[in-house]
């Protein structure tokens, strides 16, 4: 498996560039471009979740001939396999939400296929691994006896998620990124209170939830205003990590365009976002951010969002928000920055820094293989988690020191940003 490759920075911006410049200069920047550039690109091509979306772009510019003949092959032979896997992954899909309904579960279904075709125009240009679940936090233990009914065992839990998985002994390699595979994965979200025991409950959204119909399937998903704030919260939390696909940003610029003039759906959003924790600060950054890098339009009920920043974060955003978007995998620790100007800069943030910069927590198992398996099986197991492990040793050495040198640029600017301004009303 390749874990890190530095991608032309050329390629990248000229990729992001198809979205929002003309035809004939789109053209240009790509036929530029080498076969070196793409070569080194190919893993922040498929890690960003940007392949597919390009080659939609480039066909329905007709720009195919900028390209060499081989990058266009790859790009549609990736297509291919992920119409296989968006298949495959709808049968999977439409099996879980009859158990859900026939257990007679309350629950919406997040992400994924409730997006088309307000975030996306089909479902084989989305880069989809897993099944997202909004459940009623008093029907946890159905949800999980169902699901190990369907060959999914618990693998991880935290206060408002539940995650499992099926076929986890198998390590997908990247050249089967777009393949169906073996590897499923559902995740249940579930609203807790923010105390300690914490106690699940039943999330007002599941109140609101509508009916969402594709391919001659019908099933429960959130309303469109609480879909918009649940994907700006997405990338927020996404945006405040080391990682966030740029698909997903893409995605929310074309929910964006779809609904621009639909002030019913902005007020909605306005009236629901003030009742959800972040969610004011993630419309706005999501928002500004998606602006930023596809040069699109913000209509006027979006825009307050963004006003409303605090200056440090808008701050960030001209800083570092292109940067940490187009990131090379795994990304960068310049989220930090955003993090302190959220988190106020106190001991608990302090505390939390540090665990980021110098995690001393044990590493997940990206394979898990049982004990009765064959020794090589086990053998390769280990191999993977050892490179695994200097794969992320290696991100917190250089991104760690590039946070410490970035920090006291950082400071100056902050300085700049806060120094005082003479009141000029005075004179």
């Amino acid at each position: 498996m390749k874990w890190r490759s530095r991608a032309s920075r050329k390629a990248v911006e000229t990729i992001v560039a198809t979205f929002c410049t003309s035809v004939q200069e789109s053209s240009r920047r790509l036929s530029s471009l080498s076969a070196g550039d793409w070569q080194k690109s190919w893993l922040w091509i498929d890690a960003s979740g940007m392949a597919l979306y390009f080659l939609e772009r480039i066909v329905s510019l007709h720009l195919e001939t900028s390209l060499p003949t081989a990058t266009v092959r790859r790009l549609k032979a990736n297509l291919a396999d992920n119409r296989d896997r968006s298949s495959s992954m709808f049968t999977e899909f439409i099996a879980l939400n009859h158990s859900f309904q026939a257990a007679g579960l309350v629950y919406a279904n997040l992400k994924g296929f409730t997006l088309y075709p307000d975030y996306c125009p089909r479902p084989e240009l989305r880069c989809q691994f897993d099944f997202d679940f909004l459940v009623d936090g008093n029907q946890l233990h159905l949800c999980q006896e169902i699901l190990e009914g369907l060959g999914y065992e618990l693998w991880a839990i935290t206060p408002d998620v539940w995650e499992f998985k099926a076929g986890a002994s198998q390590l997908t390699h990247i050249s089967d990124h777009y393949k169906p595979g073996p590897q499923r994965s559902v995740e249940l979200h579930f609203a807790s209170s923010q105390a300690e025991p914490y106690l699940p409950f039943r999330d007002p959204r599941l109140q609101r939830c509508v009916d969402h119909s594709w391919a001659g399937a019908t099933f429960p998903a959130l309303s469109p205003a609480d879909q918009f704030i649940a994907q700006s919260l997405h990338i927020y939390k996404h945006v405040c990590s080391a990682c966030t696909r740029l698909s997903w940003l893409l995605e929310y610029q074309h929910c964006i365009a779809a609904h621009f003039h639909d002030h019913n759906l902005w007020n909605e959003v306005r009236e629901q976002a003030w009742k959800q924790r972040n969610a004011p600060v993630a419309i706005g950054l999501a928002t500004l951010l998606a602006s930023q890098i596809f040069g699109a339009e913000v209509p006027p009920e979006l825009g307050e969002w963004i006003e409303r920043l605090p200056a440090s974060v808008r701050l960030w955003a001209n800083e570092y928000g292109r940067e940490s978007m187009l990131a090379d995998f795994p990304g960068t620790k310049l989220y930090l920055l955003l993090q302190e100007q959220l988190k106020g800069g106190d001991d608990a943030w302090k505390h939390a820094r540090r665990r980021s910069l110098l995690p001393v927590h044990r590493a997940p198992r990206i394979v898990s293989v049982p004990a009765h398996d064959s020794a090589w099986n086990r053998i390769c197991s280990e191999f993977h988690q050892a490179r695994f492990l200097l794969f992320r040793l290696r991100f917190h050495v250089v991104e760690g020191a590039r946070y410490f040198v970035e920090s006291s640029r950082w400071r100056r600017r902050l300085a700049t940003l806060h120094e005082f301004k003479p009141d000029l009303a005075a004179d």
